[in-house]
């Protein structure tokens, strides 16, 4: 019974840590039941058992939300991203046990970063309860992310639980000094940088609108008329359009004619923004739809084809981001990250046979396609990087040349829940990551203004129907972040690898 309520304790501890449902510091003491849980276990698999427990209870309380779009898919997933949890620290357990407990902190961390690293890199990549995005709400904190990333703040968590796992269990008293070291330091150092980035430099000005056309994604997106939808969306831009901005954003999905790539701008849709576009020369737009690509006949096909029924045709169908510049042909730019379950099937090679299981989160349903020619837009000299939805959630998915990040999303899948708020504050630890302002369009709500030390400058509400309009200050340096990417990551994996390697000649040996 202690067991269990140790991996219970460590649980709780960890989901009441999270954004929007906890405070942030008690992650600094979210893993000392399940170390201490491990430490009194008899075996690895003893120790597996409680540890998948402690983190089904963290999964279920903060990501609960995810049942409201899926039910099937949410036990799936609370499931599965358990398991990876408690591998990773059964792993751990592994090696420090076969080492005779020598250097248990470099093994809990190493093991815990690798399956963040791997998490963020496969067809099952749920990045959501990266331990660093724990900070999500208190970006002054963790503004040297700039040179770490979103791990850094995974690092600085499990290294600070792991020293005071030692001093208070482990009674080895003189890592007090470390352990204050590691603690106090990075919040020092965040506060300096906090305050010199009100030194940087901002090259230029972009005046821009952000719109929240607050459509139900379960009713009215799909019994509205895509004609009607187009009207009120353009109808609410009008409202605060004005011969200055430069820049109109409109949500995930936001179009809902079928758009054919190979004839974009003859649609009704761009035509429809051309008109505006002659009223308010200056502006540009940049806006979420659903489109498709056919294939050439002997054009060869990608792993996502469909085949139009009863035909010999093939196309590719994609959740993308159009963006129609005041001169000059439309841009697209398809979403990489797609929600595994929702819009891919993971290891189609072995699962294609759900793919008629799959739930329709983007206005088409089946795996999606994901292939780009360009991966961000160009606005006069400024480079705009989109993200769609759940893209905001990746750190190292924004490298390269990029002078603003433009985030657009539907969250009104999950209804009024924590999810739409978790994901809001996800996207100030980008601003941080990469020094950048964003700019996030969200259909139902929160749509928000982020500077470049992670604050919300200025939000609409969910579920309004409003527009706000933002001038930023554009800034075009690159971070060491941008520069170098998860590379605390990779290291972390390649630690790993040798720990597993000589693991696995130790145990030959004691064998032969």
């Amino acid at each position: 019974m202690k067991k269990i309520l140790l991996a219970l304790f460590s649980g709780l501890l960890l989901a009441f840590s999270w954004p929007d449902l906890g405070f942030s510091p008690i992650i600094f003491f979210a893993f000392l039941p399940l170390l201490l849980l491990e430490n009194n276990s008899s075996n690895s698999k003893q120790f597996f058992l409680y540890a998948l427990f402690s983190f089904l209870i963290f999964n279920m309380l903060t990501t609960y939300w995810v049942w409201n779009s899926t039910p099937v898919g949410s036990v799936v997933a609370f499931f599965i991203n358990s398991l990876l949890m408690a591998s990773a620290v059964t792993l751990y357990s592994i090696i420090k046990r076969r080492n005779n407990n020598r250097s248990p902190y470099i093994y809990f961390i190493v093991c815990w970063i690798s399956f963040e690293y791997l998490h963020l890199n496969w067809d099952l990549s749920w990045p959501w309860l990266t331990i660093g995005n724990v900070f999500a709400k208190d970006p002054y904190l963790v503004q040297w992310y700039e040179y770490t990333g979103v791990l850094g703040g995974s690092l600085w968590v499990l290294l600070v639980n792991m020293l005071l796992f030692e001093f208070i269990v482990l009674k080895k008293k003189q890592r007090i000094y470390f352990l204050l070291f590691f603690l106090i330091s990075p919040i020092l150092i965040s506060l300096y940088i906090d305050n010199q980035t009100d030194n940087i430099k901002n090259d230029t000005q972009l005046n821009v609108l952000i719109v929240q056309p607050n459509i139900d994604p379960y009713t009215e997106k799909f019994n509205i008329g895509y004609k009607q939808q187009l009207k009120e969306f353009i109808n609410l831009a009008k409202k605060c359009l004005n011969e200055e901005i430069n820049l109109l954003v409109g949500p995930e999905t936001a179009l809902q004619e079928d758009i054919w790539e190979n004839r974009i701008n003859s649609t009704y849709s761009v035509n429809q923004f051309r008109d505006l576009q002659r009223q308010y020369p200056n502006l540009n737009i940049l806006v979420g739809a659903s489109t498709y690509s056919l294939f050439e006949e002997n054009e060869k096909k990608s792993s996502t084809a469909r085949k139009i029924r009863g035909q010999n045709i093939f196309y590719d169908a994609y959740n993308s981001a159009i963006f129609i510049p005041k001169i000059g042909n439309v841009k697209i730019y398809h979403k990489t990250k797609l929600v595994p379950g929702a819009e891919k099937m993971p290891f189609p090679k072995v699962l294609d046979f759900l793919a008629d299981l799959m739930l329709d989160l983007g206005g088409v349903s089946g795996s999606l396609g994901s292939d780009n020619t360009i991966d961000r837009f160009k606005l006069d000299t400024l480079s705009i990087k989109p993200l769609i939805c759940y893209e905001s959630v990746y750190s190292e998915i924004n490298n390269g040349v990029t002078d603003l990040i433009a985030v657009i999303t539907n969250d009104g899948w999950w209804g009024n829940t924590l999810g739409y708020r978790q994901h809001l504050s996800y996207s100030r630890l980008r601003a941080i990551e990469q020094r950048k302002n964003i700019i996030r369009s969200a259909n139902t709500g929160v749509s928000a203004m982020v500077d470049q030390k992670g604050n919300i400058v200025s939000t609409i509400g969910w579920d309004q129907k409003s527009c706000l309009t933002a001038s930023l200050s554009i800034n075009t340096t690159k971070t060491f972040y941008s520069k170098y990417g998860d590379y605390i990551g990779r290291l972390a994996c390649f630690i790993a690898v040798i720990l597993i390697l000589m693991l696995f000649v130790k145990t030959v040996k004691k064998e032969s």
